[in-house]
């Protein structure tokens, strides 16, 4: 059954939850649609939720055990939240609609470099350990590290420290992401190039901004694999199990056009500096 998976995944203080779960479900489908996938798929959104942030301990405390499949779902107009038997992992569901929602952190290297912790809620101070230290740690808990791709963060030395981690890949598991912020007109990144000749997977994902309009981004960029399973009660075992088959990554979702790139980014900005101004 095919799956798709939108890899890095931000749920904002300005974002309505179920604005955001909708709009994933509407992302996610239209984007199986435009890949020719037929029939049913799975939908899987991965948190990379920052060091003040923990929005999925928020919703584990709402999630109901799941129901027996005899058992019939009541009819509801919200997203509900169940629980699997993972501690990391959650379903979303309103009537038949199903998604699952998966812990995950945003770290930040020694070197300020940016690092994801796919599948685990564990947390490590950011900037305490230099690039490769933080991605062994990452493993060492239970995650999955991976670098993702973001605006002017990998030029100059960063670059190099970045390249030389994919170098030595051979001793984590390690994946990159592309980000669905980098515009559509923008080249192929060259170190992400270089990640998938080393045959290192690239899964990525839409990575919405602290802005209300990115309330509808969940869904629109990310990976999809064909031919996979997912367990209901165990997706995170799932979702290693695939990546360690080294199962065919396709991306899906294209980056984000010249205007709309210069807004979003004029905005997070501005919204930055007036942060700074009223600390």
């Amino acid at each position: 059954m095919p799956i798709l998976i939108d890899a890095h995944v931000h749920i904002h203080p300005e974002f309505s939850i179920e604005s955001f779960f909708s709009a994933a479900w509407d992302n996610f489908s239209l984007a199986a649609k435009k890949r020719n996938v037929s029939g049913r798929s799975d939908f899987v959104l991965a948190l990379t939720e920052g060091a003040t942030c923990d929005v999925f301990a928020s919703l584990k405390e709402q999630a109901s055990p799941l129901p027996e499949p005899s058992e019939k779902l009541p009819s509801t107009t919200s997203w509900k939240y169940y629980l699997t038997a993972e501690p990391d992992s959650l379903i979303v569901r309103k009537n038949a609609d199903t998604m699952y929602l998966i812990a995950g952190r945003q770290l930040i290297s020694k070197e300020n470099i940016e690092l994801l912790s796919l599948f685990s809620s564990a947390t490590i101070k950011d900037r305490s350990l230099a690039l490769k230290d933080l991605a062994l740690a990452v493993s060492d808990k239970g995650g999955m590290p991976v670098v993702p791709w973001g605006v002017g963060k990998w030029f100059g030395g960063r670059g190099k420290l970045v390249e030389g981690l994919l170098s030595t890949s051979q001793d984590i598991s390690l994946l990159v992401g592309d980000n669905g912020n980098r515009p559509g007109f923008w080249p192929f990144p060259t170190l992400l190039r270089k990640a998938l000749d080393l045959g290192i997977p690239v899964l990525s994902g839409s990575d919405p901004l602290p802005l209300p309009s990115h309330t509808s981004r969940p869904g629109t960029f990310g990976a999809l694999f064909l031919d996979a399973e997912i367990s209901i009660d165990t997706p995170i075992d799932s979702l290693r199990k695939i990546l360690k088959d080294k199962q065919e990554v396709i991306a899906f979702g294209s980056g984000v056009g010249s205007f709309q790139f210069i807004v979003d980014q004029l905005q997070v900005n501005l919204r930055k500096q007036l942060g700074r101004k009223s600390s």
